[in-house]
């Protein structure tokens, strides 16, 4: 059953039994306050009629006792039944009013000498109905018992009365108590039944694995904290599942990092040796190349083949030494550089290292930091990489621009180095795998697609970031942060 029904029912129910012993409470002081009435009534009759029978005589041919009685109790009034005259023996001498015929007198006669001290007052019922007899004493003037007279009202329209008094207090109990129970039924549905049912429904999605749902207060005080606390754990349980899942990725991370580091120790192993392998046929045939070149004359037809197997040779040669520098670091020595001349140095380095025309590129370089704890070495090598993708991004001429300024984070100073150009860009789908080995964008033959990854590398070791602006709007621009601090640096 319902919360809502039986909070209806229970009340109903006790409105109707409050109503009860309130109704018979009522009903019997209403009871009562009418019965009195009755009877103050009818004393009051019958000593009004004693003390005017008082100066009656009989022989007196302007009045009867029935003329008399009619002067004080008219005949309009429905509760007086019967009036009896007695006389000074307390026998009846005239059954001189009734309204109701079927109503007898009940005795002929009564006991005078229980009257001399006072009136006295009975009830007794005929059939189903119940009556009320007050006799008062008539006495003269020199206060002798001459005779009695006696009022009989009816109390039948007093219980006629009480009946119509209930059936109105049952009929506004019956309406009373359904409405009552009626918003009872409707307040406690709104306020707790459909919180409540909310809260089961959201527990139930809550274990499908909605940890995001939260649920609104009711403005039930006791409601709103069992919904405070339901969202409190759903919080607590989101942000539990959150830290799960951080883990989670950061564990499958580690583990992609670990195969992925296998396999470059793998690669690094293999290349060194196929370095070796290579190396030795290759300096005999650009040696021998080298040779037939220096036998031949100038303009010798033979003189460009020669030429361009030293070229191929050569550039063999700076492949593998990539693959040795990629699988054989050497070690870091740090110390304070000058950043403007080793920027300028591997620009020279790349003019040069380029055999095709790069007048048309041009560099601006603008440092504000006259002094850097880093690896010399290192970082040329990372400008240069940089700089030679600069360089192929812009066959046909273009600028490359570095600012080097210092910034504050958190109370600690990093050195901010800006490198952009003029070229395409990279597209926004393989900016996050630029900075993988292997990966690259150039034709067979041109890369080998570990220029980048150096430079991921040699920031790394630098303990500092390296990451693309994505607000540059042509071109390329990477930002890398250094930190300035000897005890930042790994080394």
């Amino acid at each position: 059953m319902k919360i809502s029904t039986r909070l209806f029912l229970y009340i109903f129910t006790l409105m109707l039994l409050l109503s009860a012993v309130l109704g018979y409470i009522s009903v019997r002081d209403e009871r009562y306050h009418l019965l009195s009435e009755v009877k103050s009534r009818a004393w009051m009759l019958s000593r009004t009629l004693s003390a005017t029978f008082k100066f009656y005589h009989q022989e007196d041919p302007h009045f009867t006792v029935e003329e008399l009685i009619r002067a004080i109790a008219p005949l309009d009034e429905k509760d007086v039944l019967v009036i009896n005259v007695y006389d000074r023996d307390g026998n009846l001498v005239d059954f001189s009013r009734s309204n109701c015929t079927n109503i007898q007198c009940p005795h002929n006669s009564i006991d005078m000498e229980g009257l001399r001290h006072g009136g006295k007052e009975r009830t007794f019922s005929i059939g189903k109905t119940e009556f009320i007899s007050v006799v008062s004493p008539i006495k003269g003037v020199n206060g002798v018992l001459q005779g009695a007279v006696e009022v009989i009202l009816s109390l039948g329209y007093i219980n006629v009365g009480l009946s119509a008094v209930t059936r109105r207090f049952l009929l506004f109990t019956l309406v009373a108590a359904s409405l009552l129970g009626a918003a009872t039924y409707l307040i406690s549905r709104w306020s707790i039944s459909v919180p409540i049912r909310r809260l089961k429904e959201a527990s139930e999605k809550l274990g499908e694995g909605d940890l995001g749902l939260r649920i609104e207060k009711s403005g039930v005080v006791e409601l709103d904290e069992l919904i405070d606390d339901f969202n409190r754990m759903a919080e607590n349980l989101e942000q539990q599942y959150m830290k799960k899942e951080k883990v989670f990725r950061e564990k499958l991370r580690l583990e992609r990092g670990l195969r992925h580091s296998e396999k470059l120790v793998s690669i690094g192993q293999l290349t060194s040796g196929l370095a070796h392998e290579i190396g030795t046929p290759l300096n005999v045939i650009s040696g021998r190349a080298e040779q037939l070149l220096a036998k031949l004359p100038e303009g010798h037809p033979d003189r460009e083949g020669l030429k361009t197997i030293i070229r191929q040779a050569d550039r063999i040669s700076e492949t593998m030494q990539h693959l040795l520098s990629f699988s054989r670091k050497a070690p870091v020595a740090f110390k304070s550089l000058d950043l403007k001349h080793v920027i300028d140095e591997a620009f020279s380095l790349c003019k040069l290292r380029r055999r095709k025309n790069d007048s048309g590129v041009d560099l601006v370089c603008d440092v504000s930091v006259e002094g850097f704890f880093g690896d010399e070495d290192g970082m040329r090598q990372m400008f240069v990489n940089l700089m030679l993708n600069s360089l192929h991004a812009m066959p046909d001429g273009g600028r490359i621009r570095i600012s080097v300024s210092e910034e504050t984070d958190n109370a600690r100073r990093f050195v901010r180095i800006c490198f952009e150009d003029d070229g395409p860009g990279i597209p926004p789908d393989l900016r996050a795998r630029v900075f993988d080995p292997f990966f690259t964008t150039k034709d067979v033959g041109e890369g080998t697609g570990l220029g980048l990854f150096i430079v991921a590398n040699i920031v790394q070791e630098h303990n500092g970031t390296i990451e693309i602006d994505d607000s540059c709007e042509s071109g390329v621009r990477f930002i890398i942060r250094l930190p300035v601090e000897r005890d930042s640096v790994a080394g």
